[in-house]
């Protein structure tokens, strides 16, 4: 059974708003949360999307090693894990594309995808997949 992931309201709601100011490029980040077998986004943090210095970005996203690494260690030092990754879909809807499938870092994280229509959240699904050859499945969102 895939692991679920529950946001605090204030990390949603920051959810939908760092979500709508990437738009109409891709955004992307990490869901940070407590040390716990129970998997809760209290913070959100975003992270640059590497791809929009090449000019890309529309439908894609990638972030440099270094800034994850250090967004990871600067967590540790809050006392806060990384309970995820989000990224967004300009006017294209919260699943896994094939750009997603194919990037074996997506794999051990959930994967909270948001759908940005027209520069307006709409809607997010969590994914899930152990490694990078098995196929992303759908869990499930709380908002507490």
């Amino acid at each position: 059974m895939p692991p679920t992931i529950q946001f605090t309201t204030e990390s949603w709601k920051a959810l939908q708003q760092l979500s709508e100011a990437a738009y109409p490029f891709e955004g992307c980040g990490l869901l940070l949360g407590p040390y716990a077998a129970e998997k809760v986004a209290t913070k959100i943090v975003t992270l640059k999307n590497a791809l929009r210095d090449e000019g890309r970005g529309r439908f894609d996203f990638s972030f440099s090693p270094q800034e994850f690494a250090q967004a990871q260690l600067a967590a540790d030092k809050d006392n806060l894990d990384i309970v995820g990754i989000y990224h967004t879909h300009p006017d294209h809807p919260p699943r896994p594309s094939k750009t997603d499938e194919g990037q074996p870092m997506l794999a051990g994280w959930i994967n909270v995808i948001a759908s940005v229509h027209g520069g307006k959240f709409k809607d997010a699904k969590a994914w899930w997949r152990e490694d990078e050859v098995q196929r992303f499945a759908e869990t499930s969102i709380d908002i507490k």
